[in-house]
């Protein structure tokens, strides 16, 4: 699952969202704590801590800061997205897939919680609603080498092999290097070797 964690350009970041772009994780958690002493609601802060508990997979730790970000500002497609990044890796598929849902109602273009929602719809086996999503996608982001490669997995998983050798060879189009869409292809080429 992707986690977004981008700021509009019009805002100055504080000191521990530049540490957390940095990778200085123990530095932008100790200037977020800061900052929440004397600003106990600050949204980025308690955002930015929450991205850090996730990071180092501290994942109930990160949905409390999550649940504490949502109760300011629950319209936010970011914290959402993030909230259900952390719900799916405790197990709280229902939770996720509600985050996800909501995510994509109040930004249809953000493309990181489209995925995510993809994969919430196929770990919870509700493949066609996993498939539609990921043809959404592809309709917005038709060169989304990850999305491609998701569908054609979906397609090998119901042993679709003409259309997953067609969904591989369009990823080679776009990264003619790209390993997992090569070595993909090598594997689908064995296997139709095997059952000759």
């Amino acid at each position: 699952m992707e986690s977004n964690q981008s700021q509009p350009d019009t805002v100055k970041l504080l000191e521990g969202s530049q540490f957390l772009q940095q990778g200085n994780f123990k530095a932008a958690q100790e200037s977020y704590k800061q900052t929440l002493e004397r600003e106990p609601e600050n949204l980025e802060a308690i955002y930015g801590l929450g991205i850090i508990c996730q990071y180092e997979e501290k994942y109930e730790d990160a949905k409390n800061y999550f649940e504490r970000a949502l109760s300011f500002c629950g319209e936010n497609g970011a914290i959402l997205n993030s909230y259900g990044v952390v719900a799916a890796n405790l197990g709280e598929d229902e939770s996720a897939r509600d985050s996800f849902e909501k995510a994509v109602q109040i930004d249809p273009k953000f493309l990181d919680a489209q995925k995510n929602l993809a994969e919430i719809y196929i770990a919870t086996k509700e493949y066609e609603k996993g498939i539609e999503t990921y043809q959404k996608i592809l309709k917005q982001h038709g060169d989304d080498i990850e999305s491609l490669l998701n569908v054609a997995r979906l397609y090998f998983e119901i042993q679709d092999v003409e259309s997953t050798r067609f969904i591989l060879e369009k990823v080679l189009g776009i990264d003619p290097k790209n390993k997992s869409a090569k070595d993909a292809l090598e594997k689908l080429s064995e296997e139709e070797l095997v059952q000759k």
